[in-house]
């Protein structure tokens, strides 16, 4: 039995090994194979593998910048809003001082606890003007104060390059320097005001007249200071009121003169006398052991001084006191050292220029535009140098011209000796320690920002470890600027990922289709070659194999990889693997070197690292491109070129028509139909994604799914309308056919030559062709879609900045503008240069914003029923005129009006009707014409407390009903029942005084757009629509409303006169105004702007004003725009690329497939030439068709998808061609359609008829 099993062990050995040897035999023989067919055809070889090349590397290299991609979003962010990730401002603790100051030691303590924080720095901000000595020209900026050397350590700023600056040097805008003639080297002046430290510290002072109050304001917390101290030595009452004799005063500074004169002659005596006097004092009974201790701390430093000059000081001092006054009061002393004092209001700094700033890079905000910048560490010494400087220049000026009370006590003051003791005391003091604001960063802040999603969990969790730490209270509060801002920037990210997606479905399609072509060309010539293989024996499987792997070896000579093949041989004892021979595959090399280098561009310019080689999604996606694109083309080949019998594959004339016959037949049978499962399935996925998925997106405000969700929509539109368009490819073909036979009328003799060959070619015209479509469909569609989108991005940026320049005021208070220093302004710049400035117009603050008025109205018509919100703001008469009035979209104006003022592009004036008084009817309230507000008590009452209020008469009263000319949305008349010939009425009703004030109102005009203001077509709008009235019904209102006359200054409501105090002097109507908008005269450049926003910004009252500037923005869209642009053309240049390898192998089978039909036309007297023009024609005429149906397609879906969003905005529709891109596409399809004709017919034009004939090629 052993010896049996032994001998069965060496029977399977030998089994064994045979198959080991004919595996790799055979696998020899494939791999010798597929070298001479290589050989044989170089021609199918090179397109496959430049085909694929061409694209893994392409494709590879768009993943790799979707993955750079955040770091260039970031940049982007950083630009506009600052390094800054986190930004903390002071904020008072509960029983805390008010003074906003960050102890930067405490802070960092619990800042570095936290791992995701990589340090902190302290700045210090606040407002400045900008002088120069030689230059008239002031201008308003911001001085900041920053510890450059530690900015520079951790990244703040990191682009910007700049020295670590000392002493007096700043750094100042390019815009500052131009406008003050000032270069590097130079000095400048710095005004510094008081009042904005005081407002750091949390003291808001918003207006000039209000700073003044504020000052004198002072006077009485200043006065209780000193008399606190003064309290300890004087124990009676009132001390600070009583009065002392000027006469006794000279005398006694007479006696103390004398007096120190002999102390001071010898220093023992004068040791002598300053211990006699601590020993009495300290014998005092009825002192405080505190009072004593400061009395102590008198006495030394008295004696430390030059007491003989000081006594000098002081006769002086009363000598100037006796010359306008014969008594004197502590408090009198201390309103003249107040009015001293607040003469150092403002001061100077004088700093050399070192540099000048282009932008800021990230080192601030754009937003705040012109900046100056200086170290931190002699600021302390540079600012009090520059405040006693002040000081000396005060006392000096006071000593020679005022007679007062500030003069005499300028006499007595010793600025040098106050200098120098100043500068002692604060030799230890660390400005850094105590910051107004600490700006933060994250370490990996690329990988933090690479979306939004992580960049917000980043920020929560941080932030909570930094409170957890420090406690709830802690006295700061935590801004995240650029996590606030990143997901702006990630919608334009998603907006490429979805047309990269669009770019790769082309190119795969294309890239699939030409893979195809060619292993159906090649296999179709090889299948009798096959047969005779399996006629020798070689099995099925590795026919599989040899197919495979040939195409494999055109696909994978792309990649630098090693991969292992696992090939099943015949079902036997196990799995053998095979190690293929690495190579240099051109598509990663390609990519790795051409991703270096755009890496290394994109680390330099935004100075963020992360690493040069390949990302691995970008690795995998290539590699499943490999793997995947060769099996999905190899399908059908294999399938056609293995038929079931040995006889079919030894047929020349080999067909696989009933293979696929009795395929369809079976599934017919069982009840399964192709199109009804194809059908169904996209049914139940398009009811999935609008049930489920769109509300879900919704939901959770997931706009990068929205995104996604609308391209699959538009891009199964495009394929679906693109596969029904084809249906009219050959009537199509067959018009065009006859276009080009009229223009060439003597090659009409081939017309039916070119006809049967369209009719033999349709199945392999039919794919190509239907690609062809596909994907400049796809291109069209896409470039169309950019150029729409840029356009559409224009309309957006003009409507919400409305016009050229926009200023407006975005502070919580909202005081507004300073309306008459702007307008002096203005009228100068329009005077200095009258080509410069159109017009200009005021827009007043939202009636419902000022203080004491309702937050909405409500607008009905007579019945009052139905009522709606509706918010009023006043306007000037030109408003229109101003703003970007082609976004001005009326749709009803007033009929019976006679005086019609028309703007420039032909459209009436409406807001121009608003100021004209035709048909405005004004009543009085107890005629009562329409019946409503008879036996009303509430009204009644009113007008008797209106009456009381303005000591009115009644005739008085009753004059007050006055008609308010409106202008309304156009979404008020379905949703409100208004319209211009319907009297409407505005109701205002205070719920928290039970009262309410009715006006008639007269609809002048109806709109659906109109910029700047809440306007809109839709039902919608009644929920927060605007209307516009003129000043004066805006003021008269406001009066009614707050029982006020604000033009007077009377008010009778708190809240009111407390907000109208403040605000700006000199206004319009009294009302506040908060947006200014400019329109230019001629076409400006960008540095014109800029300085005239920079001398504009010097009548900015605090730092929540903004300018935008709405060219400058709209071309930096366009840029945008115009580079997606040149990326599309980019891929349709790949595309056309693919098409002419695709089109060259379909003309070369068409050929091919026609070579007998050549043959026999020219043994019966074709020419070459009229061979050449037949396959010319038939390419022309594919192409021409196709590239129809596409461009047609292309525009339709792209005017579709346009439709959506002007559906949403209100916008009228543009068509904006992408001309660019059409012609690269169109025409260079043509073209290429011509030269692979061209190539296909020429091997057969030189041959023989008789080899023509055989089929030799």
């Amino acid at each position: 039995m052993e010896q049996f099993h032994n001998q069965i062990d060496d029977t399977l050995s030998q089994q064994y090994f045979q198959e080991q040897t004919n595996s790799k035999i055979s696998l020899r023989v494939i791999i010798n194979y597929i070298f001479a067919d290589i050989a044989k055809r170089p021609r199918s070889f090179k397109i496959g593998l430049f085909t694929t090349y061409i694209v893994i590397t392409f494709l590879g290299l768009l993943q790799c910048v979707v993955q750079l991609s955040p770091l260039i979003f970031l940049q982007l962010d950083e630009t506009s809003i600052g390094d800054t990730d986190l930004l903390y401002l002071p904020q008072a603790a509960e029983n805390t001082s008010n003074y906003r100051l960050i102890n930067m030691s405490n802070l960092h303590k619990y800042t570095s606890q936290v791992s995701e924080f990589l340090d902190i720095s302290p700045r210090w901000m606040f407002m400045c003007n900008l002088a120069k000595k030689d230059v008239e020209q002031k201008f308003r900026a911001y001085f900041l104060i920053l510890d450059s050397q530690l900015e520079q350590s951790i990244g703040i700023g990191r682009r910007l390059d700049v020295d670590i600056i000392t002493n007096n040097q700043v750094y100042v805008s390019h815009t500052g320097l131009r406008g003050l003639n000032a270069s590097k080297g130079d000095f400048i002046q710095l005004n510094i005001n008081i009042l904005q430290f005081l407002k750091n510290f949390g003291i808001e002072t918003e207006t000039e007249s209000e700073s003044q109050e504020f000052l004198q304001q002072l006077r009485l917390p200043f006065k209780q200071a000193i008399n606190q101290q003064l309290a300890q030595y004087f124990r009676e009452e009132n001390f600070e009121n009583k009065e002392y004799n000027i006469t006794d005063l000279q005398q006694y500074s007479e006696n103390y003169l004398n007096y120190v004169k002999v102390l001071e002659a010898s220093s023992l005596i004068k040791a002598g006398a300053k211990n006699s006097l601590k020993k009495n004092l300290g014998m005092q009974e009825n002192s405080t052991q505190e009072q004593k201790q400061l009395a102590y701390r008198t006495i030394d430093l008295i004696f430390e001084r030059n007491m003989t000059k000081d006594a000098y000081l002081i006769r002086r001092f009363v000598n100037r006191v006796s010359m306008f006054s014969n008594n004197i009061t502590i408090s009198q002393f201390e309103d003249g050292l107040f009015d001293l004092l607040i003469q150092v209001n403002e001061f100077n700094i004088d700093a050399e220029v070192h540099g000048g700033v282009e932008s800021p890079k990230g080192k601030w905000t754009d937003a705040l535009g012109m900046m100056v910048f200086m170290d931190y560490k002699n600021a302390t010494q540079i600012f009090l140098d520059s405040i006693f400087n002040k000081l000396d220049e005060v006392i000096i000026e006071n000593q020679k011209n005022n007679e007062g009370m500030p003069g005499a006590i300028s006499e007595l003051i010793p600025v040098n000796d106050t200098r120098i003791q100043v500068k002692n005391a604060t030799l230890n003091f660390k400005l850094q320690e105590y910051s107004l604001m600490a700006n933060l960063l994250f370490k990996n802040r690329g990988d933090i920002y690479e979306t939004p999603r992580k960049a917000k969990d980043t920020i929560i969790q941080t932030t909570n470890q930094f409170f957890t730490y420090a406690g709830y209270n802690y006295p700061v509060q935590i801004t995240a600027p650029i996590g606030f801002t990143i997901g702006l920037y990630h919608l334009m990210k998603n907006f490429i990922e979805n047309l990269l997606g669009v770019a790769t479905m082309i190119l795969l399609m294309l890239s699939i289709l030409l893979i195809y072509s060619l292993m159906i060309g090649d296999i179709e010539e090889k299948t009798y070659e096959f047969g005779m293989l399996r006629a020798l024996g070689f099995k099925k499987s590795w026919l599989i194999v040899l197919l495979m792997l040939f195409l494999r070896f055109v696909i994978k000579f792309n990649n630098f990889i090693i991969i292992k093949i696992k090939l099943k041989i015949f079902d036997m004892y196990k799995h053998q693997h095979l190690q293929v021979i690495p190579g240099l595959f051109l598509g990663l090399v390609s990519c790795y070197l051409i991703n270096t280098l755009i890496s290394m561009y994109i680390f330099d310019m935004s100075l963020l690292f992360t690493t040069y080689s390949i990302p691995s999604s970008a690795l995998a996606f290539q590699i499943s491109l490999g793997i995947t694109m060769p099996i999905i083309s190899n399908i059908l080949p294999i399938k056609k070129a293995l038929s079931k019998t040995l006889k079919d594959s030894l047929d020349l004339f080999h067909r696989v028509i009933n293979d696929i016959l009795v395929t369809v037949v079976k599934l017919e049978m069982m009840g399964i139909s192709t199109n009804q499962t194809v059908c169904s399935i996209i049914l139940i996925s398009t009811g999935f994604i609008s049930y489920y998925v769109i509300p879900m997106n919704i939901i959770f405000q997931n706009i990068r799914g929205a995104i996604v969700i609308i391209n699959l929509i538009f891009i199964t539109m495009v394929i679906g309308v693109t596969i029904l368009m084809n249906l009219i490819e050959q009537w199509l073909e067959r018009q065009i056919l006859k276009i080009i036979l009229c223009i060439k009328q003597s090659d009409c003799n081939l017309k039916m030559i070119i006809l049967n060959n369209l009719n033999g070619h349709g199945n392999r015209n039919f794919k190509t062709t239907l690609m062809y479509s596909l994907g400049l469909a796809f291109i069209i569609f896409t470039g169309a879609q950019f150029t729409l989108q840029a356009e559409f991005m224009d309309d957006f940026i003009k409507t919400s900045l409305t016009s050229d320049i926009i200023i407006f005021d975005a502070s919580i208070q909202k005081y507004g503008l300073d309306e008459y220093k702007f307008r002096q302004h203005l009228e100068w710049e329009k005077t200095n240069d009258p080509t410069f400035i159109y017009d200009y117009t005021f827009s007043g603050l939202s009636l419902n914003e000022i203080p004491g008025v309702p937050r909405f109205f409500q607008i009905s018509p007579l019945a009052h029923f139905p009522r709606r919100r509706i918010r009023l703001q006043a306007v000037e008469e030109n408003y229109l005129k101003v703003i970007n009035y082609k976004y001005y979209y009326p749709t009803e104006y007033d009929t019976k009006q006679s005086s019609i003022d028309y703007l420039p592009n032909g459209v009436r004036d409406g807001v121009k009707d608003l100021y004209n008084n035709e048909g405005k009817l004004d009543i009085a309230k107890t005629s009562d014409v329409y019946g409503i507000a008879t036996n009303n008590i509430v009204q009644n009452n009113y007008k008797d407390m209106l009456k009381s209020v303005n000591n009115a008469t009644k005739n008085e009263v009753q004059a007050l009903d006055k008609e308010i000319n409106v202008i309304i949305p156009e979404g008020y008349r379905f949703e409100n029942g208004v319209d211009v010939d319907t009297p409407a009425l505005l109701r205002i009703v205070f719920r928290d005084k039970g009262r309410a004030i009715e006006r008639r109102l007269k609809i002048k005009h109806m709109a659906i757009k109109l910029p700047n203001n809440a306007f809109s077509g839709y039902r919608t709008i009644a929920l927060f629509g605007e209307g516009l009235i003129t000043m004066k019904d805006a003021q008269m209102l406001i009066n009614e409303i707050l029982n006020s006359k604000i033009e007077e200054n009377k008010f009778n409501n708190y809240r009111a006169h407390q907000y109208f105090s403040k605000l700006p002097k000199n206004l319009t109507y009294g009302l506040p105004k908060d947006v200014l908008l400019i329109k230019f005269n001629r076409i400006t450049t960008k540095e014109e702007r800029i300085d005239f926003s920079n001398r504009l910004r010097n009548y900015f009252t605090n730092d929540q004003i903004y300018l935008f500037d709405s060219i400058s923005m709209t071309d930096t869209a366009q840029d945008f725009f115009s580079y997606l642009e040149l990326f599309n053309i980019v891929v349709a240049t790949i595309a056309l690329i693919l098409s002419f390898f695709l089109l060259l192998v379909s003309f070369i089978g068409n050929v091919r497939n026609t070579s007998w039909e050549i043959g026999i036309l020219r043994a019966i007297g074709l020419t070459e030439t009229q061979i050449s023009k037949v396959f010319v024609y038939e390419s022309i005429t594919l192409i021409i068709a196709s590239g129809l149906i596409g461009t047609i397609i292309g525009l339709v879906i792209a005017t579709t998808f346009t439709l959506q969003i002007v559906a949403f905005s209100e916008f009228k529709f543009k068509f904006a061609f992408p001309t660019s891109t059409f012609l690269i596409t169109f025409l260079g399809g043509i073209f290429i359609s011509i030269y692979a004709s061209y190539l296909a017919v020429r091997s057969f034009k030189f041959k023989s008829i008789a080899s023509v004939l055989k089929g030799q090629s």
